[in-house]
């Protein structure tokens, strides 16, 4: 299989001609005779990811994500802002006024080393089509901008002079790219354009060979980030994908979006759910979008370290975006902030690197890690004088307080029980450190009783998979779903514990999605009180739309759907955004 693959790497090296001065854009409609007969083995067993790599991978727990490109000229999202805040001739022609003669990747991997991070994943190309490397493959890239300077091979080698795995992200989806169906986003086999020039199997070959530039030529690579395949599907894409990036380099890692499983799930602005059957990665924004925004709305220290903290206690990783400017700098209040972030792991990282999630699982009060004999618990909120577990199969033989002041741990056969004074407790993390006379590693997950109930007016049959508790359960893979042809439901929300609620966020499985409406009422201990009506349910709601409630009840209300209507998450923070 091996030497099948290295043979399609050498076929693939020679059939794309070389680069002329008056070549149109894309290079690869201009293969020779022969190009589509090069046969891509599949191979549906999917080589699997080395353990040493994965072990690594997880350890680091914490990563920096930088979506870069042209687009920063305009402060617009990378790739979506195409066709709408942008025409897509206008869009399509930015890289010519691309000129970021700042852009120091040293200095970006020190900041990424001050925040704490332990590898950087960075854009090669997302579905704008552009590329940030000195491909062969199209002359959409960054050597025909006024930079005229490899941006992607810099940044890894920057990361390898300062001890950071290096990885890149790259797009499926291809909008600019003729071969490829869409040039927009996918609304539905019936409102989107096919392009006349589609030919999926000619563009995954375009794909192949750009992959291959990117893995022989700018690695060791710790990772290939797959993202958006906007709608387009065509059969063993990833069968196809992974090999290739196997035999090309047997340590690298692949994410779940290539229609294969992939080595690591990758949920999106959000805190994944406590697992230790796969790794995962939460990917989130340090600002309101991905790529560079003028005067964006910074994410807070507390919601950043928050995030990791659950991120670490789930047992996955943190990948925090930051998006650079057209003069190519990261802003210092982000560096800032993401400093902030590194200063607290400089003093306690002992409980978030090296480290698995639990035993206890996450909740919104408290989360924990474990190494060898020791349990880290983070108290993220105290709801009453003492902190009250389900107890551990071993005991404790010893205990401190990580940031000073004094702890009192009492076992029994029914609790673990945590005492600290109200002196000694932090606002945002009071950590626990306790010591076991057995290991912490091998003990099974242990459950905290369920801090909220969901119940629906109505949920589609089966309800064993589509109840109302899916709503809230930290899985992306699960949803409630509205009976057939129903255009309007009711979920309540009812919490175990009183919740200061700072932002609200819906997530809907289906695309394109199909809740037109909907508002959200509280429960002020005596009556429901309306909170906020929106149109729009892919979108984080703070305090532009409502000030902060404290409540033990929230009703959510759609008022209109179209058939059939899902959420596959209901996300509440309870700390400032």
């Amino acid at each position: 299989m091996k030497i099948l693959l290295r043979s399609v790497v050498l076929l693939l090296c020679f059939q794309f001609p070389a680069r002329a001065a008056d070549r149109p854009t894309l290079v690869a409609p201009d293969a020779p005779a022969g190009f589509r007969g090069i046969e891509f083995p599949v191979d549906p067993a999917m080589p699997p990811a080395l353990p040493e790599s994965v072990r690594k991978f997880t350890a680091g727990r914490f990563g920096l994500f930088l979506h870069w490109g042209p687009v920063s000229l305009t402060g617009f999202e990378l790739g979506w802002s195409r066709g709408d805040k942008t025409p897509a001739a206008e869009y399509d022609q930015l890289y010519r006024r691309f000129n970021p003669q700042k852009f120091d990747a040293d200095e970006w991997v020190r900041i990424a080393k001050a925040a704490g991070m332990r590898y950087v994943v960075m854009i090669a190309k997302h579905m704008d089509g552009f590329c940030l490397w000195d491909t062969k493959q199209t002359d959409y890239n960054i050597i025909q901008s006024p930079f005229k300077r490899d941006a992607l091979r810099e940044m890894a080698d920057a990361c390898r002079r300062g001890g950071l795995d290096f990885g890149v992200y790259y797009c499926i989806a291809d909008w600019h790219h003729p071969w490829f169906p869409y040039s927009g986003p996918y609304l539905g086999p019936t409102d989107t354009p096919i392009k006349p020039t589609t030919d999926l199997e000619r563009y995954t070959h375009y794909m192949m060979a750009q992959l291959t530039e990117l893995v022989t030529g700018y690695g060791p690579i710790q990772c290939v980030w797959f993202d958006s395949m906007a709608g387009a599907t065509w059969p063993e894409l990833g069968q196809r994908l992974v090999p290739l990036l196997r035999a090309l380099q047997p340590s690298i890692l692949v994410n779940n979006r290539a229609e294969v499983p992939g080595d690591y799930v990758t949920p999106e602005e959000r805190i994944g759910r406590y697992r230790d059957d796969r790794p995962w990665e939460s990917c989130m924004m340090i600002g309101s979008q991905w790529s560079w925004k003028p005067n964006d709305t910074l994410k807070s220290f507390p919601k950043l370290l928050r995030a990791l903290i659950y991120c670490a206690g789930g047992n996955g990783n943190l990948l925090l975006d930051v998006g650079p400017t057209a003069e190519g700098i990261i802003e210092p209040r982000q560096a800032v902030r993401l400093k902030e972030v590194g200063d607290w792991l400089g003093h306690y990282g002992e409980s978030i690197y090296d480290t698995r999630g639990g035993p206890y699982k996450p909740t919104s009060y408290v989360a924990s890690t474990r190494r060898g004999s020791t349990v880290y618990l983070h108290v993220l909120r105290w709801d009453a004088d003492r902190l009250v577990l389900p107890p551990l199969p071993c005991k404790v033989i010893g205990s401190a307080l990580l940031m000073g002041g004094t702890v009192r741990v009492e076992q029994s056969a029914t609790a673990l029980t945590i005492a600290v004074a109200p002196a000694d407790r932090q606002a945002l993390d009071t950590l626990v450190r306790l010591n076991l006379d057995a290991s912490a590693e091998t003990l099974a997950p242990i459950a905290l009783p369920p801090e909220v109930t969901v119940t629906a007016s109505a949920s589609r049959e089966p309800a064993a998979k589509y109840a109302a508790a899916f709503a809230m359960d930290s899985d992306p893979d699960t949803e409630w779903s509205a009976p057939e042809g129903q255009s309007s439901a009711t979920l309540e929300l009812a919490f175990l514990r009183l919740r200061t609620i700072h932002a609200i966020h819906f997530e809907e499985s289906t695309r394109p999605i199909r809740i037109r409406a909907y508002s959200v009422d509280w429960w002020n201990s005596t009556q429901w009180v309306h909170l906020f009506t929106h149109d729009k349910i892919e979108k984080w709601l703070t305090a532009d739309e409502f000030p902060p409630i404290t409540t033990q009840k929230l009703r959510v209300n759609i008022l209109k759907m179209e058939p059939t209507a899902t959420i596959s998450e209901i996300v509440i923070e309870d700390v400032e955004p």
